[in-house]
């Protein structure tokens, strides 16, 4: 009888204590926590202006670079040629030693008297017959290759002063008092300084889409010095009709128009070509995700924001900002914080973070 009294004591503890547990638990205040939502910024899209381009490098050219080139061989006695220099068509750049060739004129010249003289006396006597046919023409044709001799030797003593065959401005002036001139080494190169080109080289995807438009391409080309740039229009001026069949590429040549003061043969350049130019509504390039994923905020039935992924299809885009459809326009794209989201993840509206 003690023994089911202690157990029965016993069992009674465990239902007591098991109800005060049960008790605790209901009575007591339970804390849950929320994670807070992630901040974003939004933006919607504006009317830009977009422009579809490609740009190369390439290097001025003038469109004629003319070596001025010595007829006659000798010692240069004279060299005016400096670089930078303007010049005018037929101005003396240099002269070569004429003492070889006055000489050389004064022996042909005593010649070709000699032979006037000889073919006067000859065609007074033929006109008498007294002299042959076949001796009037001898001395004929000697009187005429003296004459010939002659005005080789006037023609060669004129090339001595050898001067400028075009106007334009000296580039390079590879001359000296007391140097050799010779028909192998121009004594000076000059260009036309206003009219000036760049030759570059394209890739051929980009063929069919210059080709076609070759007559509404913009065209600049941009010079960067430091942390200064100068940039000039362009003007199409030819598309090769040949592909290079090893590197997949076409030429391109342009010439610059307007301002080209900033510009000497021999600089490095860049050439953008725009192949299109379109004023869209459009957004930066800056919102997209790494992998080029873009989200917009949408409000569900609670008031609530969430994020979503949107798939855009390929419109116009730059370096800077790319196409969107119209029906997007007064959408919320996530400018800041699209990192971070997922797909119907909720977020909270924010000016800034």
């Amino acid at each position: 009888m003690k023994r089911f009294v202690k157990y029965f004591v016993a069992l009674i503890l465990i239902v007591l204590a098991f109800l005060a547990v049960a008790w605790f638990f209901s009575t007591r205040k339970v804390e849950t926590y929320t994670s807070p939502l992630t901040p974003v910024m939004v933006m919607e899209p504006e009317v830009r202006e977009i422009k579809e381009s490609y740009t190369v490098t390439g290097y001025i050219e003038a469109e004629a670079m003319v070596p001025v080139v010595p007829f006659v061989s000798g010692t240069i006695t004279e060299y005016y040629a400096e670089n930078d220099m303007s010049v005018k068509k037929d101005q003396v750049l240099a002269v070569i030693d004429t003492e070889p060739y006055e000489l050389q004129l004064k022996q042909a010249e005593a010649a070709y008297l000699a032979y006037e003289a000889t073919f006067e006396r000859v065609s007074a006597l033929y006109e008498k017959g007294a002299a042959t046919k076949q001796n009037y023409d001898e001395v004929k044709a000697q009187r005429d290759a003296g004459k010939a001799q002659y005005e080789l030797a006037q023609l060669q003593l004129s090339y001595c002063y050898v001067d400028s065959p075009v106007d334009g401005t000296i580039l390079m002036s590879n001359g000296a008092v007391g140097g050799i001139g010779t028909s192998d080494n121009p004594i000076a190169v000059i260009a036309n300084l206003d009219d000036l080109i760049v030759n570059v080289t394209v890739p051929e995807k980009y063929y069919h889409t210059i080709d076609a438009n070759k007559n509404d391409l913009l065209v600049n080309v941009v010079k960067e010095s430091g942390s200064e740039s100068y940039s000039c229009k362009a003007e199409l001026v030819s598309v090769s009709p040949y592909i290079d069949p090893t590197t997949k590429t076409f030429k391109v040549k342009v010439r610059l128009t307007g301002d080209v003061s900033s510009f000497r043969p021999g600089m490095m350049v860049d050439v953008e070509i725009i192949y299109n130019d379109e004023e869209v509504l459009s957004l930066p390039q800056s919102i997209k995700k790494l992998d080029g994923s873009v989200y917009i905020v949408v409000e569900d039935e609670k008031g609530e924001y969430k994020a979503k992924y949107l798939d855009l299809p390929k419109l116009l885009e730059d370096d800077d900002y790319f196409q969107v459809e119209e029906k997007y326009k007064d959408v919320m794209f996530i400018s800041r914080g699209q990192t971070k989201v997922l797909d119907g993840e909720s977020v909270k509206i924010t000016e800034g973070y």
